[in-house]
């Protein structure tokens, strides 16, 4: 049966909405459906049922269908070539106004905490060595998934009309983030970089421990949340967000698992870093929204390099 109906009308709405789907789609209804407040953009719950058990992710933004069948794609894509992901089910919209999507319930445990964390990290580098040798069409959000084929066909494209990178550039000069000579450098970096072989490769942008179930073991069952995958240069872009959040140590075993070796790295790390910097610009626009001085401040202090303990 149903959890019990002590959460506010909003999830109970979507545990009725999942109900629904669920015995849609299965044919018979749920034993058991009960809220997960994980979901950032998304209403999630868990369903235990006689097929099996599995997660509903319910958006409440009905274009994000879109974002769903994007996710079902990429997915796809990453299992056929080895790398392990939720099965979807469904993803779909039919007699309900909400987008959803039905996968299969992977069984594990989330890998931030894991004892055997290097060797994790390792494996994650390795995984996405291959998510990132899959080829795509077009540059950005939207790729060859869509009926309507990539908006941005080139990497410059891309760069000035879907990254805004001239909107981002103004927003850390107009408040100081950084100086005007180094902005002029992150420009000149991301604008004249070239995509590998001219080619638009899978990246999974958010490859970070929390998204990747493990075993008690440690070994990977799963890398989940697909739903921010972009077709872009590889692998500076993936590295400037998967390793963002590791120390020194296990930036290390990331680039290693990957099959990087130090001279690629040293080649790739002017992008990467410049990625990294301009990926800020969310985090201020922010700070500045809620007249949080002090975040502004750490994230200033951050951005020109106080912190960076390796290099003068």
């Amino acid at each position: 049966m149903d959890e019990k109906n002590d959460h506010p009308p909003m999830i109970r709405h979507y545990r009725g909405v999942t109900k629904t789907i669920v015995e849609r789609h299965f044919g018979k209804p749920a034993s058991r459906i009960v809220y997960k407040s994980s979901g950032r953009t998304n209403f999630v719950f868990a369903v235990n049922h006689v097929e099996g058990q599995f997660v509903v992710r319910i958006s409440p933004n009905a274009d994000n269908i879109q974002a769903f069948r994007k996710e079902l794609w990429a997915s796809q894509k990453a299992r056929e070539a080895g790398v392990p992901s939720p099965e979807v089910l469904a993803v779909g919209q039919d007699g309900v106004s909400e987008p959803y999507m039905i996968t299969r319930r992977v069984t594990g445990t989330e890998a931030s905490h894991h004892p055997k964390r290097y060797r994790i990290i390792h494996e994650m580098g390795r995984y996405a060595a291959t998510i990132n040798s899959i080829t795509t069409i077009g540059f950005g959000c939207n790729f060859e998934w869509t009926e309507d084929g990539p908006k941005q066909s080139t990497w410059n494209s891309y760069v000035k009309e879907e990254f805004e990178i001239d909107k981002k550039l103004e927003l850390f000069a107009q408040h100081e983030i950084l100086p005007e000579a180094e902005l002029q450098e992150i420009s000149r970096i991301v604008e004249n970089a070239q995509p590998r072989d001219g080619q638009a490769w899978l990246n999974h942008c958010d490859l970070r421990l929390k998204n990747v179930i493990v075993d008690e073991g440690g070994d990977i069952a799963a890398i989940i949340d697909w739903e921010e995958c972009m077709s872009t240069i590889a692998p500076q872009w993936e590295l400037s967000i998967a390793l963002h959040d590791l120390s020194i140590d296990e930036k290390h075993a990331f680039i290693d698992g990957y099959g990087l070796s130090s001279t690629q790295v040293k080649e790739m790390a002017p992008l990467i870093k410049a990625f990294n910097i301009l990926n800020y610009s969310r985090v201020i626009e922010q700070a500045l929204a809620d007249q949080d001085d002090k975040s502004l401040a750490e994230i200033k202090l951050r951005l020109i390099g106080s912190l960076d303990l390796y290099s003068l």
